[in-house]
């Protein structure tokens, strides 16, 4: 974290604390009170850090969404020269793959949200709603890239709230079975 600020690298501590916090005890039991004392400082450095329970919540969303365009973007970039069709629907698999892969770990911004102030979830929505449009303009079939993007999304929704057993449905060969379908 060479050249970053010390009040970034503390923000930085706490988001990943709360994350860790929310992903271990569920959105339910999420507090400043337990956040400061999980990320090791005070309630009044976790407050002006973030001013409210509201502006940790929507960093700890813009985060997850942050790095998941990452990941879609740094995909993209290694399927620039790719001769093979559905190139963005292909670098959204194999994102949300690698986010899917990060344990999903993000993604508990997300549930905290929802427990907290589904309006916090907006960042998701447009995210989404705009990789979508781009998937489906971009896409020489869109029917198929939306089938595609049905079924990922599906998958990242069951890693997020554990509803099924990932080894289970060998969630890998799937995405790599639907990355071959897009070629």
């Amino acid at each position: 974290m060479k050249g970053t600020t010390k009040a970034s690298r503390t923000q930085h501590r706490i988001l990943e604390a709360a994350i860790d916090y929310v992903q271990a005890q569920g959105g339910g039991q999420f507090s400043l009170d337990a956040i400061a004392k999980h990320a090791g400082v005070s309630k009044g450095g976790l407050l002006y850090n973030f001013p409210s329970k509201q502006a940790l919540i929507r960093s700890m969303v813009q985060y997850h969404v942050d790095g998941t365009r990452d990941n879609i973007v740094t995909e993209e970039q290694k399927l620039a020269d790719d001769p093979y069709r559905h190139k963005l629907m292909r670098a959204f698999l194999k994102g949300l793959c690698s986010k899917i892969k990060e344990d999903n770990k993000a993604a508990s911004g997300m549930l905290a949200a929802i427990a907290d102030d589904p309006s916090l979830l907006d960042p998701v929505r447009v995210f989404h709603k705009d990789m979508y449009a781009r998937i489906q303009d971009e896409s020489e079939d869109p029917d198929l890239a939306t089938l595609v993007y049905l079924a990922v999304e599906g998958i990242h929704s069951n890693g997020m709230f554990q509803v099924l057993d990932e080894d289970q449905l060998n969630v890998e060969e799937q995405l790599e079975r639907m990355f071959e379908i897009l070629k």
